[in-house]
């Protein structure tokens, strides 16, 4: 079976800026392979990061498969939804091109539909786009308009160009899949953050977090936490969970600490004492393996810089 999509007739290096130097939009695309935070640049492709932005904020590249790998060359997205049913497309944009990007190594650009004889119809441009996996200034400038870079996540999209392709095809054996696409400013939670985290400054002390949804359906995030520590020279943990919408950069959690039950057999409900004001705690991450922990409490406030312990087996994250 082959799948047919629009040809990708697919868009100066981009301006090196860092994440944190530039206002332009930020797009996280969180794939099964790992997230990729895109930057698009709405003064030299106005038009067309608007375009990519009204697919992003209305939803319609939530679960969407990259359908298309040539190695080396792209990974092509926009078009399909992992059940197979078709994005909707908006109506097409007029070009942009020539307005100085490139089709250079993690540039982003808009695919194009071409006639049966062909020729490439550079104001085609709707809901598919691709990432450049090689250099194609030479090949791909004269038509494709490049609109934004990968700000993070050039890991992850090494990871996306070795994707395994049937014979002869640039489709994958096993579609990788964007699971939300969401603005951002900053570095976002992740489902990825899940797992424990410690401090290395003070080895001892440490967290599990759980990033999850509530049983009985919705989709609503929640951020669950345990933390141990210690307090005049015995052991102590907390507890809390706080929902946050995907794209945040930080959740605050209220934190609960308990106390008076007992071991095994000896233990009774009606013990435990629960303080539920005992203090809370503002997590923001910076990459995939850092974050900074934030607290107050009724037994002070400081700030914990945490490096992973742990990751979980089905979702991937990487640091460029």
């Amino acid at each position: 079976m082959s799948l047919r999509f629009p040809l990708l007739v697919l868009a100066s290096l981009w301006p090196m800026l860092g994440i944190a130097q530039t206002s332009n939009p930020r797009v996280l695309l969180d794939t099964t392979q790992g997230p990729i935070i895109l930057e698009l640049d709405t003064v030299r492709a106005p038009r067309t990061a608007a375009n990519f932005l009204a697919y992003v904020d209305d939803g319609s590249f939530n679960d969407m498969i990259i359908q298309r790998v040539v190695k080396n060359f792209v990974v092509q997205s926009g078009s399909l939804k992992s059940s197979g049913a078709t994005i909707s497309a908006k109506p097409a944009i007029a070009t942009e091109r020539g307005n100085g990007l490139s089709n250079t190594y993690g540039n982003i650009a808009m695919a194009l539909t071409s006639s049966i004889t062909g020729q490439t119809n550079v104001n085609s441009a709707t809901s598919a786009f691709y990432i450049n996996t090689g250099n194609n200034s030479s090949n791909l400038d004269a038509n494709f308009t490049v609109f934004g870079r990968v700000a993070h996540g050039l890991g992850t999209l090494a990871k996306l160009n070795n994707t395994a392709v049937f014979a002869g095809s640039d489709q994958p054996v096993l579609f990788p899949v964007v699971r939300r696409a969401v603005r951002v400013e900053n570095f976002p939670i992740l489902d990825a953050h899940a797992g424990s985290w410690f401090d290395p400054a003070n080895s001892g002390r440490g967290f599990n977090l759980e990033i999850a949804r509530a049983s009985g359906g919705g989709e609503q995030p929640l951020m669950i936490v345990y933390w141990y520590d210690y307090s005049a020279g015995e052991q102590i943990w907390m507890n809390g969970a706080a929902a946050f919408q995907w794209g945040d950069e930080a959740v605050t959690v209220p934190m609960q600490i308990t106390s008076g039950g007992q071991f095994g057999a000896a233990f009774a409900t009606s013990q435990v004492q629960s303080n539920a004001q005992w203090g809370q705690l503002t997590i923001r991450f910076s990459d995939c393996h850092h974050a900074e922990f934030n607290f107050q409490s009724s037994l002070g406030s400081g700030n914990y810089t945490l490096t992973r312990v742990t990751e979980p087996t089905h979702i991937q994250c990487m640091d460029d």
